[in-house]
């Protein structure tokens, strides 16, 4: 398998990751009593995954040139 379709399939599988875990925040802030320390730990993966999403798109754009 090549660089970029290893990129690529890291990508939507933390794109995936990011969309589950907004899900579940949205369905614990609905709960009587949502538990505010898994929504700011879910919230700490998601800013994580978002920058390495980033950076990994950054890569995708630069190809074999190291610029």
């Amino acid at each position: 398998m090549g660089r970029n379709k290893k990129l690529r399939l890291r990508l939507e599988s933390l794109k995936g990751r990011i969309t589950d875990h907004r899900i579940k925040i949205a369905l614990e802030q609905q709960r009587a009593h949502p538990d505010r320390r898994l929504i700011k730990h879910w919230m700490v993966e998601i800013e994580a995954w978002e920058q390495t999403v980033a950076n990994l798109e950054r890569r995708l754009k630069k190809g074999k040139r190291h610029d």
